[in-house]
């Protein structure tokens, strides 16, 4: 009778890692929301936003990043969603969607969310806890959210 449950159970426990979905996330502390908590301009060191308040919008509600395997979504005044490839210490932004179904945008569409012109971001820092994300003309400041 032991041996009739263990083989149902090897039995399921195969078909499981068979039929089981092949993307696993990869992106360890990457990986997450992230909300900005400064924004700050590089030339000049002001503060463009934290997580109360921003110097171009009246209404804000905050800066979010989320990241799950090789997708990036932007969450703000509006949402985009974007590929993404990075390396130990870099962040390059790819293909960028105004929603789930919407046509590619240019990068200048996220230019409210920090990003750069050229979708290239130096990481100054990554922890479980912290980001800092760092191009020619912002230094980005994250908590996991």
């Amino acid at each position: 009778m032991k041996t009739f449950f263990a083989s149902i159970f090897i039995a399921t426990a195969l078909l499981c890692g068979v039929t089981s979905c092949d993307k696993v996330e990869d992106n360890g502390r990457f990986a997450g929301m992230w909300q900005l908590t400064e924004w700050k301009r590089l030339p000049d060191g002001q503060v463009v936003a934290d997580r109360y308040k921003s110097i171009y919008h009246k209404e804000y509600d905050g800066i979010y990043y989320s990241v799950q395997l090789d997708l990036m979504a932007f969450n703000g005044r509006s949402q985009y969603l974007a590929r993404f490839r990075r390396t130990a210490d870099s962040l390059f932004i790819g293909t960028v969607y105004h929603g789930p179904k919407d046509d590619i945008v240019d990068y200048d569409a996220l230019a409210d969310y920090g990003v750069p012109g050229d979708g290239k971001f130096a990481i100054d820092k990554l922890t479980r806890s912290a980001l800092v994300l760092r191009s020619d003309t912002a230094q980005l400041t994250f908590r996991k959210y």
